[in-house]
């Protein structure tokens, strides 16, 4: 749910990742309705994801061996280090100014993995999908889902829910790569795997989303409709959506 508080003459836009990712990416008639408090009922395949998200960090647990992380260890980029699963959170904040609005955007969510290799700060997340096959043809991953990975990828990062600035872990890294990996939902096994070093384009194309979705969201802008049928019939909005094809 995307929260509107105003203070003074600032306007805070709060919201989870996967609120950005699925609104800018997919539909960005999600932004007002999320706005007035509109949840879709959880699809099965979110509910089937959520599950095989659940056993992956159970399995991790249960066979893989991580040594603690040290706060000298973080602030050394020739140190290869890896966070247990789902167990480091994000929080992206930034500033935009408007012809009539200041804006602050902050956006929360948990990364699935994180870890530091040969230098270069990684963040890892996995789609489990009942048919990978659909990815075969594919060179990029979706619009939302690569808005998902470029957002936690330039986060501020900790362990702690709700955290402080000082909370925050100092990730030193030589450069940013995001790694999305689509999996089987029956193996729970990756099918394919979509990755690449962060490059100005897509920085560029992180921050114009990140403002269109501040203007959107203050009502600066107007959504813009992506005049696809299939999106719509698949919307877990689409009973409440006046604007559905």
């Amino acid at each position: 749910m995307i929260k509107i508080n105003k203070i003074k003459d600032i306007t805070f836009v709060l919201a989870a990742v996967t609120d950005f990712s699925d609104s800018l990416g997919y539909c960005e008639y999600k932004v007002p309705l999320s706005i007035q408090g509109v949840k879709p009922r959880p699809s099965q395949a979110l509910i089937q994801g959520t599950k095989a998200h659940h056993e992956k960090d159970v399995y991790e647990k249960e066979h893989v061996e991580l040594e603690p992380v040290t706060v000298t260890e973080i602030k050394d980029e020739k140190k290869d280090i890896e966070f247990a699963r789902e167990n480091i959170y994000s929080t992206l904040t930034i500033p935009f100014e408007f012809p009539t609005e200041n804006v602050i955007v902050s956006l929360s969510g948990r990364i699935d993995k994180i870890m530091r290799v040969d230098g270069t700060l990684i963040v890892q997340d996995d789609k489990f999908v009942a048919k990978p096959q659909t990815y075969d043809s594919k060179t990029q991953p979706y619009p939302g889902q690569l808005l998902q990975v470029l957002t936690y990828l330039n986060s501020n990062y900790s362990s702690k829910r709700r955290a402080n600035p000082d909370d925050y872990l100092d990730m030193s890294h030589t450069q940013k790569q995001w790694q999305l990996r689509i999996c089987d939902r029956k193996t729970r096994e990756p099918y394919k795997i979509f990755s690449e070093v962060q490059d100005p384009f897509s920085l560029h194309y992180l921050h114009t989303s990140l403002e269109r979705f501040a203007s959107i969201a203050v009502n600066l802008t107007e959504p813009q409709h992506h005049n696809n049928k299939r999106k719509c019939d698949a919307c877990g909005l689409k009973n409440v959506c006046e604007f559905r094809l």
